[in-house]
């Protein structure tokens, strides 16, 4: 019994007692049952409704039937796709392929028969000669130019022995 119902119920009990009789109403269950139709309209629409709703089923299972079958040829469409750029990629191309290989035996150039290869045979360069320090008595190799004079030193002290001498030279004229 809900509160409500208490309540009403206590005031018939007052009211019984004062001679006035309410009635208990009850609450509904929450589940309320179609009326079926009885007139010949009514029947007549009820069978309307279910007919539309039996022609939109159908139409939503043709849909999804349709969906469905796109989906199909989509996926064939595209392993189609894949096959024949595969076949592509193992045809020959139509250019030389020139082939460069770099092993621990050495670096090889594979030029296809009936093509010249496409760089002319050349000598290789010699290096250039190694600078010496500039600093008379010194024969190491150079490192690094001078700053003020730009000449080869291999050291820091050959450089303060080259700014040195540049102070005296400086100082004597």
């Amino acid at each position: 019994m809900t509160a409500r119902q208490r309540a009403i119920y206590e005031r018939t009990q007052d009211s019984e007692i004062n001679g006035f009789i309410e009635e208990l109403i009850a609450l509904p269950s929450g589940y309320k049952e179609k009326e079926k139709p009885q007139t010949a309209e009514e029947i007549h629409k009820a069978l309307l409704k279910s007919q539309k709703r039996k022609q939109q089923a159908d139409e939503r299972r043709e849909k999804d039937k349709l969906k469905t079958m796109e989906r199909l040829l989509k996926k064939q469409a595209t392993n189609r796709d894949r096959i024949s750029i595969r076949n592509k990629s193992l045809q020959q191309p139509s250019y030389p392929k020139i082939t460069y290989i770099s092993a621990v035996t050495g670096n090889y150039v594979i030029v296809p028969p009936g093509y010249e290869y496409p760089l002319k045979v050349q000598l290789p360069r010699t290096p250039p000669p190694s600078q010496v320090c500039f600093v008379s008595g010194c024969e190491n190799r150079k490192t690094y130019n001078c700053s003020t004079t730009n000449v080869p030193l291999c050291s820091l002290t050959c450089y303060r022995k080259n700014i040195n001498k540049i102070r005296k030279t400086s100082t004597n004229t």
